[in-house]
């Protein structure tokens, strides 16, 4: 995607992820799918068409090209989970865990980092009296 290009934020996923945290992990990964130089052509275009905010995600997933290319995705990365021992799958569940602590505090150091008063700011207001 070109910087230009307005993008949708992780508000505008909450309805798929239904938490903030799951929002952001996912415009993530559409990020990345759409940014991927090796990525499946349709799944990118399906990406960057949701993440520019001209097609929904459900609506996305209603599109034939798009929808079959999810389809084998899931069914490959089924598959290579199944191939997997049980130590492995433990370790990508405890992986994805860790990356979504990580997605959580991100969200909240921005949060906090909104609510400090920034470097520019000419009083703080601690001192005001009536």
């Amino acid at each position: 995607m070109t910087d230009k290009e307005p993008q949708i934020g992780d508000a505008d996923l909450m309805d798929i992820a239904h938490d903030e945290v799951r929002a952001r992990a996912l415009r993530k990964s559409l990020q990345r799918l759409a940014d991927s130089p090796s990525g499946n052509g349709a799944l990118q275009e399906m990406a960057r068409e949701v993440l520019s905010g001209r097609i929904g995600l459900r609506e996305a997933l209603r599109v034939g090209p798009y929808s079959e290319a999810l389809g084998e995705r899931i069914a490959q990365a089924r598959e290579e989970y199944e191939q997997q021992s049980p130590e492995e799958r433990e370790q990508q569940r405890a992986e994805a865990l860790r990356y979504l602590e990580a997605q959580r505090e991100e969200i909240e150091q921005e949060r906090q980092d909104r609510q400090a008063p920034g470097p520019d700011s000419k009083h703080s207001g601690g001192d005001w009296r009536l």
